[in-house]
């Protein structure tokens, strides 16, 4: 025997060799079941980057739908409308108004996942100036969602009542809205109410409206010098 050179007999009782001996026949025996699964897990992860990246990809899509609508939001009214304007600009605040509607309107529309509540919302805002009762409608229907969108259209469907006249069903809204109010400041909402039994010449419910805007603590001799004319 060569020197150096290990007898087969001695390879055929190395561990190492009967490890790989082992695990080479367990992966021929097993080869088609785990191509199989390496070519599932592959299709599952390229499935998974290809949805990610087409909802960033819409996610930027939207993003850059509503921002359109809010520079049509922005635009200036002027006539004749000034030279070297930049953004856009109208001659007359209907125009402006219609073309900001069209604009929330199909970022809504397209994205309503995204966009559906606070496009629709900001489309009612400007609809309301040429088709009031649509831009109504949409508002009641915005009011009912437990969100700050919904207290936002809440709050201006409350104050499309009170400037038609509706003024019970203005102080209702008023109210449910004052229950939560998400980042409306209630004090603003206390406002509302007292302008709005003011314009019903229900002076004492205007005052105790008004007088829960002043601070906790001042005396009722105090209240009464500010409002002395309560009936």
């Amino acid at each position: 025997m060569a020197k150096g050179r290990v007898p087969a007999q001695n390879l055929k009782r190395d561990p190492l060799m009967q490890q790989y001996v082992n695990t080479s026949s367990w992966v021929r025996e097993r080869r088609n079941p785990i191509v199989k699964w390496l070519t599932i897990a592959a299709v599952a992860l390229a499935l998974a980057i290809i949805v990610w990246l087409m909802l960033s990809r819409r996610q930027s899509a939207a993003a850059d739908s509503l921002a359109e609508a809010y520079r049509f939001q922005q635009a200036i009214v002027a006539n004749p409308i000034p030279p070297n304007t930049t953004g856009y600009a109208f001659t007359t605040e209907d125009e402006k108004h219609r073309r900001s509607f069209e604009a929330f309107e199909k970022a809504a529309k397209d994205y309503p996942s995204i966009n559906g509540e606070i496009g629709r919302y900001y489309a009612a805002i400007h609809q309301i100036y040429f088709e009031p009762e649509k831009a109504e409608a949409t508002l009641k229907d915005l009011s009912s969602k437990d969100s700050e969108v919904g207290a936002q259209a809440r709050m201006a469907l409350a104050q499309r009542y009170e400037a038609t006249g509706k003024y019970d069903e203005a102080v209702g809204e008023f109210q449910k809205l004052k229950a939560k109010p998400f980042n409306i400041p209630v004090a603003n909402i206390d406002y509302c109410i007292a302008r709005t039994y003011e314009a019903q010449g229900k002076t004492r419910k205007r005052l105790r409206s008004i007088s829960r805007l002043l601070p906790t603590k001042i005396s009722a001799a105090a209240r009464w010098a500010i409002f002395p004319s309560a009936d």
